[in-house]
């Protein structure tokens, strides 16, 4: 009965324990009813499965809260860095307006014309200054204008027969200072040979003699020398004038046919003469022998034709003729060497050979009156 009662009691706890999980259970189910109908989840399924869904949308929750969060931050930032580049490119853009401005042009792309072409204006100017400064000390003068002026009267062709009558004086009086050369060795060893008997005074004012001559045509080698520099400067600065139309004519012509890859064309003075160099559209500079093989046949053929224009100017025209040059050239620069073809038609005749077909249609495009004959 002790036992009995003890049990009695235990069932009685049980079954309270029991109606409490109960009502915790109907309580759990009413909240997560409640909770799920204010979610809009479906009540569908067991109060465990409702809840563990219920759980996993939490979770999902306070991740994309978080992740709302961090992009949020991101944004503001953002928009910081957003406000700064914005302030940057308005400073740009005011410092673009002043340049486009003070250069009176709308693009970035014409200052940078604008910018090379002062650049070589002031290379030119440099150089022009620097020649002229060499003219007028070469001739003595105070000012290059004086020195023009000397030039403008000067007669070239009488000076270039000076020039070679002054050259062969010079080499005749070279060679008589080597005859009075030798003759003073071989009167210095007899002297040596002769003892103290009278003919050492005699001997001796034939050698005073001797270099009483040597001075003499010593002077005048060094007139004969400076009349050469003379008449080689003037005809220097000769053909410095005259080339000059010649020079810039070659220049576009392969400006044009590169491209816009060289500039243009001008020269260097050397030892013994002048080389030509090639002017690159970045400032930079390369002798003709260091260009390639296509751009020196550019170069060659721009010559040619400026040296034809030349030609032309000054005496009756004979065709132009050109065997298959363009070997090396691509379409476009194809294009622009038939251009210039089509301008020096109206100095004169232009024939080209060529067995490429494709060349003949590039022609009759860009020169619309070109005449095309097929050989057999």
């Amino acid at each position: 009965m002790a036992e009995l009662s003890k049990g009695l009691q235990d069932r009685d706890a049980m079954q309270l324990r029991i109606e409490k999980m109960e009502a915790d259970r109907d309580n759990f189910l009413v909240e997560v009813s409640a909770v799920a109908a204010e979610a809009g989840e479906a009540a569908d399924d067991e109060a465990e499965q409702l809840a563990i869904r219920l759980a996993e949308r939490l979770e999902r929750a306070e991740r994309m809260r978080e992740a709302k969060a961090s992009l949020v931050n991101d944004l503001r930032r953002l928009q910081d860095q957003r406000e700064i580049l914005d302030a940057e490119i308005s400073a740009h853009e005011r410092r673009k307006n002043e340049v486009l401005s003070i250069f009176s042009v709308a693009t970035l792309a014409e200052v940078v014309q604008r910018d090379e072409l002062l650049r070589d204006r002031d290379r030119l100017r440099t150089t022009v200054a620097e020649l002229e400064e060499q003219v007028f000390s070469e001739l003595a003068v105070e000012g290059f204008e004086q020195a023009r002026s000397i030039l403008d009267g000067v007669d070239l062709d009488s000076i270039a027969i000076e020039k070679a009558e002054a050259e062969q004086r010079l080499r005749a009086s070279d060679e008589a200072i080597q005859h009075q050369l030798i003759r003073q060795t071989r009167a210095t060893d007899k002297l040596d040979a002769i003892g103290g008997d009278s003919a050492v005074a005699r001997i001796d004012a034939e050698r005073r003699t001797v270099l009483l001559e040597i001075e003499e045509k010593a002077v005048r080698y060094i007139e004969l020398k400076l009349g050469i520099m003379s008449a080689g400067n003037a005809l220097r600065v000769y053909r410095e004038r005259h080339r000059s139309g010649m020079m810039e004519r070659a220049s576009d012509a392969f400006a044009l046919m590169t491209r816009g890859q060289y500039s243009g064309l001008t020269t260097q003075p050397v030892k013994g003469g002048e080389v030509l160099i090639a002017l690159q559209r970045d400032g930079q500079s390369k002798v003709a022998d260091a260009l390639s093989k296509g751009a020196r046949f550019q170069l060659y053929l721009a010559l040619r034709l400026a040296g034809y224009y030349e030609f032309a100017q000054f005496r009756p025209a004979v065709p132009f003729i050109a065997d298959d040059i363009m070997e090396t050239f691509d379409h476009v620069r194809s294009e622009e060497v038939f251009r210039l073809f089509g301008e020096m038609a109206s100095a004169g005749q232009v024939i080209y050979l060529t067995h490429h077909q494709h060349l003949c249609e590039i022609a009759k495009t860009v020169v619309p009156g070109v005449a095309v004959h097929e050989l057999g």
